[in-house]
């Protein structure tokens, strides 16, 4: 097994830190290329690389394709990278489709990363190229890194959104189920390795590894005549272009910023759950909330907990549904967990299904954010909250997409016909959904099921090794990328 080059490696790939409950997401605009690439070349110094330790505060940095051509990286190196990563999540309406990013969740609407003609620059539309992820163990630290932070780029970039996040009670997210809990364990690294996770090869996550098809993926690559000095590895892993390894030790990133619907998803559970004189069954609607998650609350799978809750299984992960339970009478078969990592369930065979199960894996980094609204209550004011979704792979279209339209959004997952994921799913307008609930002797249809979660916003980034980070900020001594300065300014005005 190669060993993993942590300290070249942003620590984002290993931890989401949870020990530093502050964070704060800045999505920045390149304003002088130079002074922008000398901002990266002192904060490279302070990124966080490797396994997560108690730091009080951690940073990490990523960078759009728009912004990598504002920093100077000439259009054949930005040419190696992925399809998706250079078109950008609102970049074509056919990847708005595949996404379900419609209606409601249409780029045009977004509060950033929706793209527009360049001539035109509504708010939500102004270009992104880098974002910066600021983590302290508390909202006073935080404050102070980011008024330092702030200081370092002024001038350089300009700032165009900003998400502070909360850490809510329990790791919830704001429906009020724990998150998080099925994580891959990348191999090599025993960051968050626990009974029952799968242990993913390394090159699904991260440049420059093998994969689960025991291949390098396609990394990003530069001319040998660009490296300037960084020591960046020889392109290997079919890259497009000969020269160096620009991506070796980085990832992509993925960002969504999914606005969640509290009140009305536990308006909805409670309409459900009434019985015939009109009365709210609430525990009936905590179950049903369940079986639409397909964990209770506190985590606990309904596969190994399928009556009640119980919070001594909060962390479990070490099941199987072929094998504990095939008709979904448990965990329903279009529940949001069994549709996101189906393990054994997929036909033909239950072994075959965990080796394709295991080449669609990402690795979740979402925070909360907004203030949290409690299940059944009434809201009289309209609040921003939701989850501000990241995820970490290195096959955006394998990956994220596939899960997203493949699984989440198909009506037809596993043999269902007309049912959508029942928490994240791109619900028809108008009647809304269904959703089927296996049970003994008769099943359960909910009818007219409405789209709990709005997208407001999104973005594919390349999360960089540190050493590239280096790289790009070193670009200025190349007269040819002094010329793609211009140009960059001209693209992104």
């Amino acid at each position: 097994m190669t060993e993993l080059e942590k300290n070249d490696i942003q620590g984002l790939v290993f931890s989401g830190y949870p020990k530093n409950d502050a964070a704060s997401y800045l999505m920045l605009e390149v304003v002088d290329p130079g002074r922008a690439r000398a901002w990266l070349g002192r904060i490279a110094g302070l990124l966080t690389a490797g396994e997560p330790r108690d730091y009080e505060v951690t940073m990490n940095l990523a960078v759009t394709a728009r912004g990598l051509s504002a920093l100077g990286l000439p259009k054949a190196a930005i040419e190696t990278f992925s399809r998706e990563f250079r078109e950008g999540m609102a970049g074509e309406e056919h990847r708005s489709r595949v996404l379900g990013d419609t209606d409601d969740s249409d780029p045009s609407l977004w509060l950033w990363g929706a793209r527009r003609d360049p001539g035109e620059r509504p708010k939500g539309c102004e270009p992104i190229h880098v974002m910066l992820l600021v983590f302290a163990l508390d909202e006073a630290t935080l404050t102070g890194a980011l008024a330092a932070e702030r200081a370092r780029y002024a001038g350089a970039l300009r700032e165009v959104f900003v998400r502070d996040t909360v850490a809510l009670p329990g790791r919830r997210e704001h429906f009020g189920f724990a998150d998080g809990i099925a994580q891959p364990t990348i191999a090599g690294s025993r960051a968050g390795e626990k009974p029952g996770a799968q242990v993913i090869k390394a090159g699904e996550f991260v440049f420059g590894y093998p994969n689960e098809y025991d291949k390098l993926p396609v990394s990003p690559s530069v001319p040998e005549a660009l490296d300037a000095g960084q020591n960046l590895g020889v392109a290997r892993g079919g890259a497009k272009v000969s020269g160096r390894d620009f991506g070796h030790n980085g990832t992509y990133l993925v960002v969504r910023q999914l606005e969640q619907d509290v009140a009305r998803f536990w308006g909805a559970m409670a309409d459900y759950s009434r019985d015939s004189s009109g009365n709210i069954d609430r525990e009936g609607a905590i179950k049903l909330a369940s079986k639409c998650v397909g964990r209770w609350p506190s985590g606990a799978p309904l596969v190994k907990s399928p009556d009640r809750d119980d919070p001594k299984l909060g962390n479990a992960d070490d099941f199987l549904y072929a094998r504990e339970d095939p008709r979904g009478l448990a965990c329903p078969i279009g529940s949001h967990i069994r549709r996101t990592n189906p393990r054994d369930s997929l036909e033909p065979t239950p072994e075959e299904s965990l080796e394709v199960v295991d080449r669609h894996r990402i690795i979740r980094r979402g925070r909360s954010y907004g203030k949290p609204l409690e299940p059944f209550a009434h809201e009289t004011e309209k609040t921003e909250r939701g989850l501000f979704f990241a995820c970490i792979n290195t096959n955006i279209r394998r990956q994220f997409e596939f899960i997203q339209q493949t699984w989440s959004n198909n009506p037809k997952f596993a043999g269902l016909y007309r049912d959508k994921d029942p928490i994240i799913g791109d619900q028809p307008p108008g009647d809304g959904g269904t959703y089927t609930i296996p049970e003994a002797p008769v099943r359960r249809r909910l009818e007219k099921l409405s789209r709990f979660v709005r997208v407001r916003g999104g973005e594919y980034f390349f999360l960089p090794s540190i050493r590239a980070v280096r790289f790009l900020a070193a670009l200025e001594a190349t007269d040819g990328v002094k010329r793609a300065d211009r140009a960059a300014v001209q693209e992104t005005a």
